[in-house]
């Protein structure tokens, strides 16, 4: 018998091989010779036509592992979505022939120890609606509440009845770095160690987990986007936490929107779907304001302390010293807050020392040779660093262009400059920083997160890595150094982005024993979305921004597809982008925007531009963007990406 396989290789075509077993059905998961290598791959068509040319046998059929039609349906719709070539798709299921081809044997069961918390009001109320829901609409809900209200709570609240039906449960976060704080609330609140899946977690623990979901055992799992796409055979509810997180766009390999690709999934399989956040994004608000989506609010934090009042100090009046970035002001609020014996966070979204290296003789700037951008100073390992490729530089005061010595300065803060900076007003205090490359590791993540929680840290510096979900009931005062960092620039979600960060940041003051404070620097005090924060009016800068999307025709009153071209010759590059946008189609209502240079258009030692593709119809974007494609053959040394619905346009 013959059959055509999908091997998970990014390739958009299925394969042809000889089997033996006529009992292999399709969605059977199979480990074929594929060049030189044995790869793990599924059966997609049985009983086809022998072909002409000499084929190759089943190297092993995997009889104890084969995907369902649920889990076929969500490939095809992913691949027929994304437009990314069928065997990488595939991948993201089965992973690699180690994983799939593990003899797994685990008897143990999950004992748990359930202790019932005592929910609010308000929180009583929203579980009663959302019970009732979850019972007669297969919508997705919107959990949205104000920071500090007690969203988790709820949640955990209905997870319980799908731990009691002995369902697997599936909690979905934006970072690695919030699953210890959520693994421990767990823990305390149900007795169990719950399954985090994320690129980090070992080998073994890997196929495990795999294989405990493709068993339908029960079992709840934490992960980022990529847990997802287990294979879950008796999944009872998906849970997004912080839904309007950036971070569920995944912008390598395949691009796709977790939260999105998560909303199809509980449709295919029928099962409870919660969105919950602070600031859900203009996407989902949009969803609930035509009834796609059913909505809760939660207008109170648990505590019943009032949220925090938010401060703006103008730069324009209160003037910062040379090489100085934290205000008087601000300087004198977090001097209070250590006074009462609390803790203070300060925020700037700046990973590094300083973002610049300046010769002041002659102009020089340390830049990357493979990309398009500035090194980066981190000062705490001695080193300059690009932020898109990794090149590393050792740092030195003497400019390599005019030698003159002593003539390079650091230009603007990082988190370290404005840790420094502290550490010299407050000297006898604890200070720490949190970053991805400083704390970049789970382990790492946990220890500082406990130290902060068990008041070991006086104040920490942070990036937008601890606006996400943290709950620290010490900490009372917010500090935001630089808040116009994201309001310029060509990014047309710049500024729901910042809104969110702002918002979200500032809810990590005051949530439990007492009334928080933030104070937000801006040299633009009267600019719509920093009037919007201080006021906490976001309904005003919702209606805003929904209406300039809609007069631009963009997500998601419309569709764009962008198409990025890269390769190390920047004339072919060009070329193939131009012949590309000149290909003519039949289907109308397509605007086709470039070919121009990306913003950052050397990266990794590649040439890059892009075009711009927009519509109403997301059927008809994706014909007219296959027809393009199909129609000029992509050179070798080329390489093209399709990013549907981009957020970076970089």
């Amino acid at each position: 018998m013959y059959c055509n396989i999908i091997v998970t290789k990014p390739f958009d075509q299925v394969f042809t091989y000889e089997t033996k077993d006529h009992t292999i059905t399709e969605g059977q998961v199979v480990i074929v010779p594929f060049g030189k290598k044995l790869e793990v791959g599924i059966v997609w068509n049985i009983n086809v036509v022998k072909p002409k040319y000499k084929i190759k046998q089943i190297n092993t059929v995997i009889n104890n592992i084969k995907l369902n039609k649920f889990t076929l349906d969500f490939i095809k719709w992913i691949h027929n979505y994304t437009l990314a070539p069928l065997g990488l798709v595939l991948k993201l299921f089965l992973i690699n022939k180690d994983v799939v081809n593990y003899k797994f044997n685990n008897e143990e069961k999950n004992v748990f120890n359930i202790k019932k918390v005592k929910l609010n009001q308000e929180q009583l109320k929203a579980k009663k609606n959302i019970i009732k829901l979850l019972n007669t609409s297969h919508k997705p809900i919107v959990l949205e509440g104000v920071t500090g209200s007690g969203k988790t709570e709820v949640y955990f609240d209905l997870i319980e009845k799908y731990i009691k039906q002995e369902k697997q449960i599936l909690i979905m976060v934006p970072e690695i770095s919030l699953t210890p704080q959520l693994e421990q609330r767990f823990n305390k609140r149900f007795g169990i160690d719950v399954d985090i899946w994320h690129s980090k977690i070992s080998p073994k623990k890997r196929k495990e987990i795999w294989h405990r979901c493709y068993l339908g055992q029960p079992l709840i799992v934490i992960g980022a986007r990529s847990s997802l796409f287990l294979p879950f055979t008796n999944l009872g509810i998906i849970t997004i936490d912080e839904e309007h997180d950036p971070s569920y766009k995944q912008e390598d390999n395949i691009r796709y929107q977790a939260r999105d690709l998560a909303v199809v999934r509980s449709k295919i399989l029928r099962c409870g779907l919660i969105l919950t956040s602070a600031t859900p994004s203009l996407e989902t608000i949009n969803n609930v304001r035509v009834g796609k989506y059913n909505h809760i609010f939660l207008s109170e934090q648990f505590s019943g302390i009032p949220l925090p009042n938010v401060e703006l100090i103008d730069l324009t009046k209160n003037k910062l010293g040379k090489n100085t970035w934290i205000s008087s002001l601000m300087t004198k609020e977090i001097q209070k807050c250590l006074d009462k014996k609390e803790q203070a966070l300060v925020f700037l979204n700046r990973r590094g020392y300083s973002p610049l290296s300046l010769c002041t003789e002659c102009g020089f700037r340390h830049q990357c040779e493979q990309c398009s951008s500035w090194l980066v100073m981190h000062q705490k390992k001695n080193r300059l660093l690009c932020h898109h490729c990794g090149t590393i530089q050792l740092p030195t005061t003497q400019c390599p262009k005019c030698n003159n010595k002593d003539s390079i300065k650091f230009i603007g803060p990082g988190v370290e400059r404005v840790a420094e900076e502290l550490h010299s007003l407050f000297p006898k205090i604890i200070i720490e920083v949190m970053s991805s490359d400083i704390v970049n590791s789970p382990a790492k993540i946990k220890k500082l997160i406990e130290s902060f929680s068990n008041k070991k840290i006086d104040v920490i510096v942070a990036t937008q890595i601890m606006a996400k979900g943290y709950d620290f009931p010490n900490l009372s005062f917010v500090g935001v150094v630089d808040a116009d960092a994201g309001l310029f620039g060509g990014d047309l979600r710049a500024i729901e982005k910042t809104y969110n960060l702002l918002q979200q940041v500032s809810g990590r003051a005051g949530r439990t024993k007492q009334k928080g404070k933030v104070m937000i620097q801006t040299y633009y005090p009267e600019q719509n979305i920093i009037q919007s924060i201080e006021k906490r009016d976001r309904d005003t800068f919702i209606n805003n921004a929904l209406e300039e999307r809609k007069q631009f025709a963009i997500p998601p009153f419309g569709c764009m597809t962008s198409i990025i071209i890269s390769g190390p010759s920047k004339s072919n590059v060009e070329k193939y982008a131009l012949k590309l946008t000149q290909i003519k189609s039949n289907v109308k209502n397509i605007d086709i925007l470039g070919p121009v240079e990306a913003p950052l258009n050397l990266l990794r030692g590649q040439y890059r531009y892009r075009i711009l593709m927009k519509g109403k119809s997301r059927k008809n974007l994706n014909l007219v963007t296959k027809e393009m494609i199909a129609s000029l053959k992509i050179p070798s040394s080329i390489k093209l990406v399709i990013d549907v619905d981009p957020y970076s346009f970089l």
